[in-house]
């Protein structure tokens, strides 16, 4: 799940405060009409907590797969999806709400996650090398720094 800015271009976060407002980006996501400034870390983690609670982590992963291509094409960022930084994120999420006894509302996920999966946190498992390379981008490569079931 790719985040950044552009030169020039700020990202920024919609409220994600309630399970309408969550699902509400879903919806705007997979349309592609969500604007670009709000395709941000958070929202990509919205959209894992929302996929993984609806489908089975294989289809998810097919799906956040899918879509995430087709809104950066639509939104001119063709090049933009990263395999290895999607799976990643989706194993890393499924787990934690795999974890959880008590159901979470998709608000609450959203929030959790947030923290679970800051931005930058897969520096601890993988070189910048490794998960700048076109193989990393193209497909899954393992982490050369960490395990990812690692929560160091």
């Amino acid at each position: 799940m790719r985040s950044g800015s552009c030169i020039g271009f700020r990202k920024v976060d919609p409220p994600l405060s309630t399970d309408a407002e969550v699902e509400e980006l879903v919806a705007a996501f997979e349309d592609a009409t969500l604007p670009y400034a709000q395709w941000t870390h958070r929202a990509h983690l919205a959209v894992a907590v929302v996929y993984l609670t609806r489908y089975r982590f294989d289809l998810a992963l097919d799906r956040v797969r899918l879509h995430i291509r087709l809104y950066n094409g639509k939104r001119g960022q063709a090049d933009g999806y990263h395999e290895t930084v999607t799976a990643a994120h989706m194993i890393r999420v499924a787990a934690y709400l795999q974890s959880k006894v008590d159901p979470l509302t998709l608000a609450e996920a959203v929030a959790e996650v947030s923290d679970l999966c800051p931005n930058g946190w897969l520096a601890a498992h993988y070189s910048p090398e490794r998960l700048a390379s076109d193989e990393a981008r193209r497909g899954w490569v393992d982490p050369d720094l960490a395990p990812l079931d690692d929560r160091g």
